[in-house]
Formats: C-alpha cells, structure tokens, sequence
C-alpha cells in the first residue's frame, strides 16, 4: 500500500486506454504537422492530451495538468504532468518504443508514475514508497558499478553529444580497465530508456532536455526501483516545471557520470 491507490488506479486505467486507441489511430491513419519549435506533432499527441485533461478535471477537479501538447493550470500543489506519446518520431517511424507517459507531481515531486508502451502493451508503474513493477513483476536496477563489471551508459539521440555529453568520456570514467565496453548513443525516447534503467537492462541514461513531460514519470520509476535521479549537475530538482536534463542511474555510477557531464557541459 503507498496511499496513492486511487491516483495510480487512474494514471493506469488511463494509459491502457490510451494506447487501445493510439493503436486504433495508427491503423485508421492520422496527420502529421509540424510544431513552431519543427518537433512534429500527430493526432494522437493533441487527442489523448486532451482526453487526459478532461479525465482529469472530472476525476480529480483541484488537480492542475502539465502537458506537452495542452495544460490546465489550478495553481494547487497537485500537478499531472502527460507526455501522450513520448517518440512522437518512433510511432512515425513505426518503432515500437513510443510510449504514454503519466506522474503526479505533489509539491515537485513525482509520487504517482504509469509508462505504457502500445505497440507491446507492457505498463510500468510505481507509487511513492511501493516500489517500481513492470506487468506486476518488481523491477530493480543493476549492481554494475564499472569496477567489478561493464556498464551500459545510454545518451539518446540523433547526435552523439548532446549539450557537450562525451559518452565516450564518460564511459572511460565509469569503466574499469579490465572490461571493453562501448558507450551507447540509442535513437530512443527518453521514457522507453529510463523504464530501461529502472527494470536494470540499462545502467543509466542521460537526459539533456529541459521537459519535465519526458522525465516526470521515470524518475520515480527508477528512485522506486532503487536507482538515483537528479538533474545534470547531481542536484535535486523539480518535475512540475522545466528540468536541466536529467541523470538517471543505478545509483553506483552516479556520482561520476554526474561529474564527468557537469566538466563536459556546454550550455546551449
């Protein structure tokens, strides 16, 4: 019991739902535009935003909702934060690691956090103080600390460097001598690659973005499966209002992924 049943019940129930009909919209067609900052937006992002928002306001009215797409603001202290479909370009693309993204937010702090992925319809939950599960089954993070066995640093995106990132340098700092690992730079959605982390696939993953929308949710998910989350620098932050970028580990390599990306870090 977390206490946070009834609000993890719905971000579930919900999510579920949504990929029945992002499926639905991907097999009847949809439209593709692009947004003023050239990130495309599709049907499916604007519907379920605003499906989320409505189901929101009549199940939790004092609630406000932070979405990428559409927002409804209470002023309260209770924020959902809604990513309708993080990889907007992979469901384009017809690469089924886009998934819909729900946390509740009380105070900055997520404590209610659902990840779905419609196209294997595997869900990832977790409620503050509950634990991490995927389809039930507890999740963990790894043990691998780079000394005693290889790590696996993901850094998504097109580029190989976002915001100044070496992954390559910070995979020398995190790796032992002994062990010929690789960094890995995965075209994969931020939500896809911190459910990674937080099930123990992925030994960390760095966020360069500045969207809570993309880390709300898989920030909980890993600190519930024992892992660590902080912002680039290794500082606490808040998940109700923009982030800058996110790290999010194992927790035994944190602390030297932080510090190699703040030396390496050049502002946009």
């Amino acid at each position: 019991m977390t206490g946070w049943e009834a609000e993890l019940d719905f971000a579930r129930t919900f999510a579920t739902l949504a990929g029945q009909e992002i499926r639905q919209i991907v097999a009847n067609g949809y439209r593709v535009e692009a947004k003023a900052d050239r990130s495309l937006v599709t049907t499916a992002d604007r519907q379920i935003n605003d499906r989320f928002i409505s189901a929101v306001q009549e199940r939790f009215p004092g609630d406000g909702v932070q979405g990428e797409e559409a927002s409804h603001v209470t002023g309260g202290d209770r924020t959902w934060v809604i990513d309708p479909v993080d990889g907007t370009q992979q469901l384009i693309l017809g690469i089924p690691v886009f998934m819909v993204s729900i946390a509740l937010v009380l105070d900055g702090r997520p404590v209610v956090a659902v990840a779905h992925n419609p196209s294997t319809r595997e869900s990832y939950w977790a409620g503050h103080g509950g634990g991490a599960y995927r389809d039930g089954t507890p999740l963990t993070v790894s043990a691998h600390d780079g000394v005693t066995a290889p790590t696996t640093v993901s850094a998504a995106g097109t580029v190989a460097s976002p915001s100044g990132l070496n992954a390559d340098g910070l995979l020398r700092v995190t790796t032992g001598a002994g062990f010929d690992s690789e960094p890995r730079r995965f075209p994969w959605p931020s939500v896809f690659s911190g459910c990674k982390v937080a099930e123990g696939a992925w030994d960390a993953d760095l966020y360069s973005g500045t969207a809570a929308h993309d880390v709300a949710a898989v920030c909980l998910l890993v600190r519930e499966a024992g892992g660590t989350v902080t912002d680039r620098t290794g500082a606490d932050q808040r998940y109700d209002r923009p982030v800058n970028g996110c790290l999010l580990s194992n927790g035994a390599i944190h602390e030297a992924l932080a510090a190699e990306w703040n030396r390496v870090y050049v502002p946009r």
